[in-house]
């Protein structure tokens, strides 16, 4: 915060910047120590909004529960208030305690490459910037001394049963022994960099060999998929998987290898991962967005644009639409439709349950407006001048690795 109002100064920046502090109120001085974090905002002529974590709080786990909230309620209030990006603190140190971290766990190179200076896909969405990854944390500590300023210490970040606490020490050993922070942070940009060329080829070979349907399935040559090496056919797997979803997801490492088998071996078979269904058959593999027992949710259109399931984004106008800009129009699944299955024409080459979960926009008397999937008698409500345009999005708020220990041992790719 500080480093930053002077940064602000030296180069006349004229954007809009707010603190943020959370009171997670897990400790009876946090309170204070919010106020402390608001009054040195105010000091450096910066707001501060101090975002508090109520409720029950977990009885286990809880510096992981934290930090879940802590990315909630940033989100949350983000939202609200147009904020573009979120800069953290994290610094060199940091970044070597989640590289052991990750190690400990057994993880592949999404884990081992740590944080990101620029994160674009980090939690709850939100792009993430961390300026300090290249410094010590002694170094910022000599700048604040320099300045005269003090800070709140959280006894938590001593205490042995906390995993991260043990790894500070650990950190201190390892670096009498050569491997400092400044080598695991280096590792770990080799690594990331690594990660980076992997992703980029992964996003080619799906430009390739993967077909899109504009309703959501996707397929693929069977054939095409066993003659990619292994590694990559897991990292395009899970590729699939969160374009089907619209989430990242985070699959165990063991769960990906034992589908991937499936999917060379068998002659036939049907399996799900993370919210994805998966159907082969001798020639193709398909896969698609699993209903199950909580198919997407069916919401009322109320705004003139907004996001669906995390997969497609809507825009809606009729012109002029009224004051309070409801419709009158629902968007949810197909399967949730008011539309006999004998009147929907099913796309040829395609099982009829990969579209269970595609788009659809109905008006509140039941009748269907519109539908990524070809449908007869589709009409719009005795109303032709309402205009709907759906488009489909990239894959939302990023799940893997980087900000968030949830005691997964099984490791990932």
């Amino acid at each position: 915060m500080v480093l930053f109002s002077e940064w602000r100064e030296r180069v006349s920046w004229q954007g809009d910047a707010e603190v943020l502090c959370v009171d997670h109120g897990l400790r009876p001085e946090s309170a204070a120590e919010a106020e402390f974090v608001a009054g040195a905002a105010a000091e450096h002529g910066l707001s501060c909004r101090i975002l508090r974590w109520t409720g029950e709080k977990p009885a286990s786990n809880i510096q992981d529960e934290a930090r879940r909230a802590r990315y909630r309620l940033f989100a949350d209030h983000m939202a609200q208030s147009g904020a573009e990006a979120l800069v953290l603190a994290h610094h060199m140190d940091d970044q070597a305690e989640t590289f052991l971290d990750r190690l400990t766990r057994g993880s592949g190179l999404s884990g081992l490459s740590a944080m990101a200076a620029d994160e674009p896909h980090g939690p709850q969405g939100l792009r993430l910037l961390r300026p300090f990854l290249n410094l010590r944390k002694e170094r910022l500590e000599a700048s604040l001394r320099e300045r005269g300023l003090s800070w709140c210490l959280d006894p938590s970040n001593q205490d042995p049963k906390y995993k991260r606490s043990r790894l500070r020490k650990i950190t201190s050993l390892l670096a009498e022994e050569g491997l400092t922070p400044e080598r695991i942070a280096r590792t770990a940009d080799h690594l990331r960099r690594a990660r980076e060329a992997l992703e980029a080829t992964v996003r080619d070979l799906a430009a390739r060999h993967v077909a899109e349907h504009a309703a959501g399935p996707l397929r693929m040559s069977r054939e095409a998929y066993a003659g990619i090496a292994e590694d990559l056919r897991l990292r395009l797997l899970n590729h699939v998987v969160g374009r089907v979803t619209g989430v990242h997801p985070r699959i165990r490492f063991q769960k990906l290898q034992a589908l991937d088998a499936a999917l060379i071996r068998e002659p036939s078979c049907r399996h799900t991962l993370a919210g994805a269904l998966i159907e082969v058959d001798a020639g193709r593999i398909h896969i698609w967005r699993e209903a199950g027992r909580a198919p997407p949710e069916t919401l009322v259109i109320t705004t003139e644009a907004g996001i669906w399931d995390n997969r497609y984004g809507y825009s809606l106008s009729r012109g002029p639409l009224p004051q309070e800009t409801d419709a009158g129009l629902l968007i949810g699944p197909l399967c949730n439709a008011p539309v006999p299955a004998k009147q929907i024409r099913w796309p040829e080459g395609w099982p009829k349950e990969a579209f269970a979960c595609s788009p659809a926009v109905w008006s509140r008397d039941g009748v269907l407006v519109a539908s990524c999937v070809p449908v007869e008698q589709l009409s719009v409500s005795n109303d032709d001048s309402i205009q709907l345009d759906l488009e489909r999005l990239p894959i939302q708020a990023k799940l893997t690795a980087t900000f968030v220990d949830d005691g997964d041992t099984d490791g990932g790719i």
